[in-house]
């Protein structure tokens, strides 16, 4: 990451806060100049990152997953969703047998 950006962002969100805040006391001078600070700390961090990653792989969780294609990763119950009915693979509920009476009184 990039750090002048990220100071960059701190002094001039700081500033603003001062700037907004000239004829108030010193106190709502500080607290103004810590949430320009803040909010500057999150846009100097997010310019500062632009481009960072470029030519870089990104890389998964799932990548180095020894358990990929069992059926286990997020990107295989996306895959088997539709076949699966939204259960982990193999976990279906057993269907009943259909001419079962073992709760017929005459057993």
């Amino acid at each position: 990451m990039k750090k002048t950006p990220l100071f960059l962002g701190i002094a001039v969100g700081a500033g603003i806060g001062l700037f907004a805040t000239i004829p108030e006391g010193i106190g709502v001078k500080i607290v103004m100049m810590l949430i320009g600070a803040i909010a500057g700390t999150a846009i100097g961090g997010a310019v500062g990152q632009i481009g960072e990653h470029k030519g870089h792989r990104i890389k998964h969780d799932d990548d180095d997953d020894a358990f990929v294609g069992l059926g286990v990763t997020p990107a295989d119950l996306l895959h088997n969703y539709w076949r699966d009915k939204g259960r982990l693979p193999l976990t279906e509920p057993p269907e009943p047998e259909q001419d079962d009476h073992i709760f017929d009184p005459d057993h």
